[in-house]
């Protein structure tokens, strides 16, 4: 959802399909549970983040004019086995709400919050 999400780094506000580069002076904080239930070959992660950032006309801080928001994950991975050993599927589904203020323009929302991302992936891993 942002430019520059690329990579798995383990940052500690870090939530999948979000990055925050491009912002100076920003608040952040997430919270993620994991839950594995391994005789079903089954791993799920839940997480909330909260990111305060500098207003949508600060281009200074806000290079984007990304509204301050909350963002929800719900993260299901199944890990397949027999003739399809190797193979993962991950459903994510990921929900961006706007907190900050936009003044009414839409520039600053479209394709930066108050949006919702799904995607099914397949990996194989030899």
């Amino acid at each position: 959802m942002m430019p520059r999400e690329w990579g798995r780094d383990p940052f500690y506000t870090f939530l999948p399909r979000e990055r925050n580069e491009g912002f100076g002076d920003v608040y952040a904080g997430m919270i993620r549970f994991k839950q594995s239930f391994p005789k079903q070959h089954l791993q799920t992660w839940v997480g909330f983040g909260y990111y305060h950032l500098p207003d949508v006309t600060n281009t200074r801080l806000n290079k984007y004019g990304m509204p301050s928001y909350t963002q929800f994950n719900i993260d299901i991975q199944y890990q397949f086995m027999g003739i399809l050993k190797g193979m993962n599927a991950q459903f994510l589904y990921v929900y961006k709400g706007q907190e900050g203020n936009s003044y009414g323009n839409n520039k600053y929302v479209i394709h930066k919050v108050n949006t919702s991302l799904f995607n099914l992936i397949l990996n194989y891993h030899f």
